[in-house]
């Protein structure tokens, strides 16, 4: 009785459940893919990586079941019934095309475009098929269904461009052809806005600029930094107009036009950017929206009496389904940041649709203006930072910095969280609600996340005595809202370097070896040059530990907490916060991102695994946190020279930091961190940057492309004179 039960329920069903699921799940990725751009944690990207690889395979089983469904008996509402299903099936055919907002999940995808037209090829060929079989039949639905058929068509071709053009030998190659269209105009209408800063009052905690014109600039600055992606480089003209416009505005500014630069960059690899804004993509897309209003037009004026009500409601589901996605794909088409870096580009008035758009879409754009919050940091209440915290929806990165910690790592806790100080659920707006939605669904997954993470740890790879050999992707890991006064540290920092790049009273080829100094240097540069202005370069180990980059960051980490720790301070000191947020940002990147910071990936996590069971053999019963721990391990037997165990070499700097800097030391630390922080950001390859984009954005991604601003940018290969090609 039961398997009857079953095998009824399934044949029912099957069809119009895996069409209906087809449906919700493109609903699903055009809402939520954007999403995963604005948030760090892995529990949406988990469900959107499901989400993604359901959707081709549901379309792909459903038309296999249509197709494959035994029909040689007929009656008048069976016959009816067959030829509704031939109807569903462009349906399928259109939902295979996708979502505007997510055609690759990861890069990986773009260049598998060969695999989705062999695909496509194949469903065309099995919706054909259904049509050859079941259309006979009946044919009150022939014009329905071929009009959503070629909209299906259209919509699944635009994919295959999509990722075609997005795949990396493509996309060198519509860049180098882009390269033509940066002329003198394009250059000229920078240069303008340059001589406008000169009454622009620099405050470098203001955001002055209006969020249309930062789109501008920002899109303008895509065009010259997305070079960087194809290993080419930028012209002489384009470095200094670079140079001239980051010096001139205000730190977060230059923070608002890099999180749109880096916009452009994830939506061209991504999205269907590069397919959707072009003449033809708006004729075609007209067709297609234009044939879904006429097939539901079509399909209404049929008597209803003689079809099936569950089919009919099915039917009509999947048409107002159709017709609202395209309803609200165009609207985010108008209100993209495409469409005000294309519109404001020419001169209000000269166009009056520009000007009509322009109006429209700069309206809503304020939203989008950067908002801050106060942070607290536990468990010292009196330090308290400005945060960012612009709503979810508006947002355009995660806004965040994650954090991990050699030492609590040992204890197994996750480091410290900063709690913003003005949040309270008293506010109820939209974006609370969707970002309380969004925490319950991370509760879910991450539930079933916690269950593998033990079983796959549990059959990891270990030693005799049972320790980890390698240590990734730690669960121990905070995320803290990202601090205003941080990033206004680094863009300093890395202006005052960039001065030495394009110095007046330098030749060329002087300014090119400064450029590579400034390129090389991972801690090294920064403390020679404070150590030599306060004559102190007899201090042994100025310029010392920092042979292998990985190592200088765990033993630069581990000196980092021990001060950190140890000491009680009676005033707020920014460097001494900034030291610690940014030696736990980047101990993060070595354990979760390690071929970001590390030649080889592997051997950093070999190495993070033995100098955690050095810390853990430090744990006594006593040791009841970091700070405990920290003051146990600084107890350690002194030594005269850092040995080869790196956290006696960390115990052995912070020592010598704590002697010799004292008062200087956090200013000291939190440079060095900057320029390991720079030297890790120009290191790797465009593409390692662009793959975090989609996780939500990393820091390491905006220092990337603030050194290439400011010059400080080189790559061996491309000789002395890299940036003054005509």
């Amino acid at each position: 009785m039961a398997l009857s039960y079953i095998s009824h329920l399934w044949n029912k069903w099957n069809i119009r459940g895996f069409v209906i699921l087809s449906l919700w799940l493109q609903v699903f990725l055009h809402f939520f893919a954007p999403l995963r751009k604005k948030i760090t944690n892995n529990h949406l990207p988990f469900l959107l990586w499901m989400a993604y690889l359901m959707a081709n395979w549901v379309t792909t089983f459903a038309i296999g079941l249509i197709s494959h469904n035994p029909s040689n008996k007929f009656d008048g509402a069976a016959e009816v019934d067959t030829a509704l299903r031939a109807f569903w099936t462009s349906f399928l055919l259109l939902h295979l095309g996708g979502s505007d907002n997510i055609t690759a999940f990861s890069l990986e995808d773009n260049t598998l475009w060969r695999r989705h037209l062999f695909n496509l090829t194949f469903q065309v060929g099995a919706v054909i098929h259904v049509f050859v079989h079941i259309i006979p039949y009946n044919r009150s639905l022939v014009f329905p269904t071929m009009l959503v058929f070629l909209a299906g068509v259209i919509k699944a071709v635009e994919k295959i461009l999509a990722l075609n053009l997005s795949s990396l030998p493509r996309f060198k190659e519509w860049v180098l052809s882009q390269q033509d269209s940066l002329n003198d105009t394009d250059n000229d209408s920078i240069v303008e806005f340059i001589d406008l800063l000169d009454g622009y009052s620099r405050n470098e905690e203001d955001a002055k600029l209006a969020e249309s014109t930062v789109v501008k600039h920002a899109y303008y600055f895509f065009q010259i930094s997305k070079v960087f992606l194809t290993d080419l480089i930028f012209t002489r003209r384009q470095r200094q107009i670079s140079q001239e416009y980051f010096r001139a505005v205000s730190a977060m500014d230059a923070l608002r036009v890099i999180s749109v630069e880096l916009h452009f960059i994830y939506e061209v690899l991504h999205t269907k950017a590069l397919v959707i804004r072009t003449k033809w993509s708006y004729i075609f897309r007209f067709i297609a929206f234009t044939n879904i209003v006429m097939a539901l037009v079509l399909f209404n004026c049929l008597k209803e009496q003689q079809l099936p009500k569950l089919d009919v409601k099915i039917t009509y589901i999947l048409l107002f389904g159709g017709i609202t996605l395209d309803v609200i794909a165009m609207l985010m088409l108008i209100f993209s940041d495409w469409t005000v870096a294309g519109v404001k580009w020419y001169k209000i008035g000269s166009y009056n649709l520009d000007s009509f758009l322009y109006n429209l879409v700069s309206a809503a754009y304020d939203l989008r203006k950067p908002q801050f919050a106060t942070c607290e940091v536990k468990p010292n209440d009196k330090v308290s930072y400005v945060v960012l915290n612009t709503p979810l929806l508006f947002r355009r990165w995660s806004e965040s910095i994650s954090a991990c910690n050699l030492l609590s790592e040992s204890l197994k806790e996750s480091p410290r969280k900063m709690y913003k100080r003005n949040w309270h659920w008293g506010n109820i707006t939209f974006s609370n609600i969707c970002s309380f939605a969004l925490y319950m669904t991370e509760k879910v997954v991450s539930s079933f996340h916690q269950a593998v993470d033990t079983i796959t740890r549990s059959y990891g790879p270990r030693s005799m005595d049972g320790k980890r050999l390698m240590i990734a992707n730690t669960k121990y890991v905070s995320t803290n809202p990202f601090i205003m006064r941080l990033w206004i540290f680094i863009f300093k920092e890395v202006r005052r370097k960039s001065e030495d790049t394009s110095r007046n009273d330098l030749t060329e080829d002087e300014n090119a070896i400064n450029t590579k100094k400034i390129y090389a240097a991972r801690g090294d540069l920064f403390l020679s040059t404070v150590l030599s202005k306060n004559n102190d370069l007899d201090f042994k180990f100025s310029l010392r530990g920092f042979s292998d980059y990985e190592d200088s960051i765990i033993t630069w980490h581990i000196a980092t907490e021990i001060l950190y720790n140890i000491e009680n301070p009676t005033t707020e000191k920014e460097e001494r916060e900034f030291s610690k947020i940014l030696s736990d940002y980047m101990l993060y990147l070595l354990f979760n991102q390690p071929n970001v910071v590390s030649a080889v990936a592997g051997i950093a996590q070999i190495t993070l695994a033995r100098t955690l069971w050095e810390l853990q053999g430090c744990i006594i019963a006593s040791t009841k946190n970091v700070e405990s721990l920290c003051k146990e391990i600084f107890k350690r037997s002194a030594y005269a020279e850092p040995t080869k165990s790196l956290l006696d070499g960390g115990i052995f700097w912070a020592r010598q930091i704590e002697e010799n800097l004292k008062e200087r030391k956090w200013e000291v630390m939190s440079g060095v961190w900057v320029e390991m922080l720079s030297y890790a950001a120009t290191h790797i390859n465009g593409e390692t940057h662009v793959q975090v984009l989609s996780r939500g954005g990393e820091l390491l991604a905006f220092v990337w492309l603030l050194m290439i601003h400011f010059g400080c940018f080189y790559r061996p290969e491309w000789g002395p004179y890299y940036g003054y090609r005509h």
